[in-house]
């Protein structure tokens, strides 16, 4: 992490957490904490709340998800900021004690922080759609005409959208992705489960307002909603271990291949990132590399491990391993938009590759990015055939191929790259 970065997170860290504290400050004075009215649905709200999120899920990377806002909404519609505001206090507080408490053990700074935050970010949150509400004439439950929904729905977007970009930003300046990915990824991928919890939250307001106790009729349907997170993630996860275990068989027919892959992937991405290409380009490029050479499963010993040259007939098979790859992961929806990666990844820029000879910008960039990888994590690998080349043979090959085989833009920038890291050791060794 850059300095520069490292200073920007710091700064918007602590702009949330005493946000929060402030926004926590201000409220807690107008609390009737004496009044049933305010107690009622507080100890009703809070346990629900906790619950959610002891039971959160990751869906991606750092990215958590649960049905925690519906109640947090709902709170809201009912005894406005105030409510809101101590609900999640509360509710959030115990959770994330709870869900954190092995980073206690490493780091009290990293606990207190992540604590903090993700306790003020949901305060601030629902205040913001405190405010929203109010402004659109939000009343209290029960809503008796079509024009009374229309705040509680707005509500529930604002508080949805102020949370993502909060955790987003936080994420973003501590591992330098995207800022826009997980607002896009919701978007993309959640849209059911979000008008879902967009509606509950009305319901429960109306529910509550009715009886208090048939709010408990209200954990049936928020249940469905987790389960539906779980089964995306189920799914998502069942895909890359299937193919993670054929990975892993593959590395006991052929080391290389195998740990090939990781590398291509780590350099693929580099280079995606040097494009400034987006988030979900970036991660869309990292899972396709790590199993662009999936196909080679199909391809037997006898020729995958060939020390020798490879005949025309064992050739023209090893040009199968694209399509065989391609194939495979057609249909997963974890990997649905890697088909075309794996496929043309062996294309070349002048036209020359497999399977269909494609050239220039014809070849997805994506397939690019990753044959330039390819190409040079192979160049710089020990092979049955050849041993493996220095950094300036490797640098030589890849100005042959340059404009030939390979993009010329993108094997610039790896030159930019190679550069790069060869100063940073320099740099390491002389401050040593």
């Amino acid at each position: 992490m850059s300095s520069f970065r490292r200073i920007a997170r710091q700064i918007f860290l602590w702009s949330v957490i005493l946000g929060g504290f402030a926004i926590f400050s201000y409220t807690s004075k107008k609390i009737p904490w004496h009044e049933a009215s305010f107690l009622l649905p507080l100890v009703t709200f809070s346990p629900m709340a906790f619950l959610s999120q002891i039971f959160e899920i990751e869906i991606l990377y750092k990215w958590w998800v649960s049905a925690a806002m519906t109640v947090f909404v709902a709170s809201v519609f009912i005894g406005g900021s105030e409510l809101a505001v101590s609900v999640v206090a509360f509710s959030t507080l115990a959770a994330e004690v709870i869900l954190n408490f092995e980073i206690w053990k490493k780091s009290y700074r990293e606990f207190f922080e992540k604590v903090l935050f993700n306790v003020s970010q949901l305060i601030i949150s629902v205040f913001i759609g405190a405010i929203v509400f109010n402004v659109l004439g939000g009343k209290p439950p029960p809503w008796m005409e079509t024009r009374d929904f229309l705040p509680p729905l707005v509500t529930f977007l604002v508080c949805w959208f102020v949370n993502t970009s909060l955790v987003s930003g936080i994420i973003s300046l501590s591992e330098g992705t995207s800022f826009l990915y997980h607002l896009k990824f919701d978007l993309r991928h959640l849209t059911i489960q979000l008008f879902s919890l967009n509606t509950l939250a009305i319901l429960l307001a109306l529910v509550y307002t009715q009886s208090p106790l048939h709010v408990l009729l209200i954990v049936v349907p928020l249940g469905l909603i987790h389960y539906s997170f779980m089964g995306y993630t189920r799914l998502r996860r069942s895909a890359v271990e299937a193919f993670e275990k054929l990975m892993r068989a593959l590395r006991l027919r052929d080391e290389y291949t195998a740990t090939h892959s990781e590398r291509v992937a780590e350099l693929a991405v580099k280079i995606a990132r040097k494009l400034k290409l987006g988030q979900e380009e970036i991660e869309r490029i990292r899972a396709a590399a790590r199993i662009h050479d999936i196909g080679k499963v199909a391809i037997p010993d006898k020729v995958l491990l060939k020390e020798g040259a490879l005949t025309p007939e064992e050739r023209e098979l090893i040009k199968q391993h694209p399509l065989i790859g391609a194939d495979l992961i057609s249909g997963l929806e974890v990997y649905k938009d890697c088909v075309d990666i794996v496929k043309y990844e062996h294309e070349r820029w002048d036209g020359s590759g497999y399977p269909e000879g494609l050239k220039g910008e014809e070849i997805p960039l994506g397939a690019r990015i990753v044959a330039v990888a390819d190409v040079y994590d192979a160049l710089r690998s020990d092979r049955p055939y050849r041993p493996a080349l220095s950094l300036d043979q490797a640098i030589e090959e890849l100005k042959q191929m340059r404009g030939r085989e390979l993009d010329p833009k993108l094997v610039d920038i790896l030159f930019e790259i190679l550069q790069e890291e060869c100063s940073k050791e320099k740099e390491k060794v002389s401050s040593s």
